[in-house]
């Protein structure tokens, strides 16, 4: 059975389907383009609201006029085989693997295969909901590139901090909170949970303070040059996730840059049109169905350029209530299960971040 989503999904896809191609085209000197999907989904996906078929990331990945040598698609068992049956049919000359089970258990197997390849350029897509992806597995992916290369594998990551707080205070509290400080790799973020608990910000300012937390780590520990985030939102305007990306190219910058711009300047018209449809749908349930057709709906036009500027990540500790609730908690070591197995890079970590920070300076989430 086909999954339903939303326009937001709509959008997110058609910035990654932009960039795949953009990805592929500079990178088309390099013999090997090595494309990772840690939760590559259904094959089949409709929009909610108008009922038209939504090419999954898998698909818009393979289909790409620019694209990658080699194709990693990871996902649960119960959908792997027909996953990799579909796309065997439509895609029969493309290279590709599907991985069945938890990506944070068949990473270490897949990057071990590929480290033949591990000068290529990479890309990641981390389509997750909530906190299923591990800190320890990310860290693996943004360190399986060899230290020759210049620039670590490129990474996009869904961060939604209205799914974490409903798993948070949900029936399983205690297990999911364990999840959310094996994405994070830190426990600090519960740091951010008191605050908001305490009523010491908004629920808004949550959503910002959680986001801002993964790409301050992403930057700050693992050495990224350029890290960006865009809002997708619904039709109440509330943002249900952040699309966070992470790289350490000039290029890549400049293109995701110029995509979020695009995909900005889309979203009032899909957000719209999803409110007509929608209304639509409400009059045909209650039988009372409009002698017209619902017009089409006006929407400003506005620049990407006002819709959508990227902003710096900031240090999560200068926050004025930060002390307040840190209860002098210090940053746990990772289990040695967590720990990454893939060989770390320091010399190539030390050249993407730069200077290392003064002592007072250095991070502390």
């Amino acid at each position: 059975m086909a999954r339903q989503w939303s326009y937001w999904t709509s959008n997110k896809l058609q910035i990654l389907g932009d960039y795949v191609d953009r990805f592929n085209l500079a990178s088309k000197s390099s013999k090997e383009r090595i494309y990772l999907d840690l939760m590559a989904g259904q094959p089949e996906n409709i929009e909610r609201h108008t009922g038209e078929l939504i090419d999954g990331s898998p698909r818009r990945v393979l289909a790409a006029e620019h694209g990658f040598t080699r194709h990693v698609f990871f996902e649960l068992p119960e959908n792997a085989a027909k996953l990799e049956e579909s796309l065997r049919k439509d895609f029969p000359d493309k290279k590709f693997r599907v991985v069945p089970g938890d990506c944070n258990e068949t990473i270490d197997g897949v990057l071990a295969e590929l480290m033949p390849f591990n000068r290529a350029p990479t890309f990641a897509f981390i389509d997750q909901q909530a906190a299923e992806v591990d800190w320890a597995t990310i860290v693996k992916i943004a360190q399986f590139k060899s230290p020759q290369v210049k620039t670590k594998a490129e990474l996009w990551l869904l961060v939604s901090p209205v799914f974490t707080l409903r798993g948070i205070r949900g029936t399983s509290s205690e297990r999911f909170r364990e999840r959310v400080t094996r994405f994070y790799g830190t426990d600090k973020w519960k740091i951010i949970q008191r605050a908001l608990d305490a009523n010491a910000i908004t629920t808004n300012q949550y959503r910002d303070e959680m986001t801002n937390l993964i790409r301050f780590r992403l930057a700050e520990h693992l050495g990224y040059r350029h890290t960006h985030r865009i809002p997708m939102r619904m039709t109440n305007r509330t943002t249900i996730y952040d699309m966070v990306f992470a790289t350490d190219h000039d290029a890549g910058d400049r293109i995701m840059r110029h995509l979020y711009k695009q995909a900005a300047e889309r979203e009032p018209r899909m957000m719209a049109e999803a409110r007509r449809f929608a209304r639509a749908q409400k009059e045909e349930k209650s039988g009372q169905l409009s002698f017209f057709e619902l017009p089409v709906a006006a929407v400003p036009t506005v620049t990407g350029d006002v819709l959508w500027q990227p902003k710096p990540h900031w240090w999560p500790s200068s926050r004025p209530w930060w002390a307040e609730f840190s209860d002098g908690a210090e940053l746990r070591p990772e289990p040695v299960s967590e720990r990454p197995t893939v060989a770390y890079h320091p010399t190539a970590d030390r050249r993407a971040r730069g200077p290392s920070p003064s002592a007072s300076d250095r991070p502390t989430a």
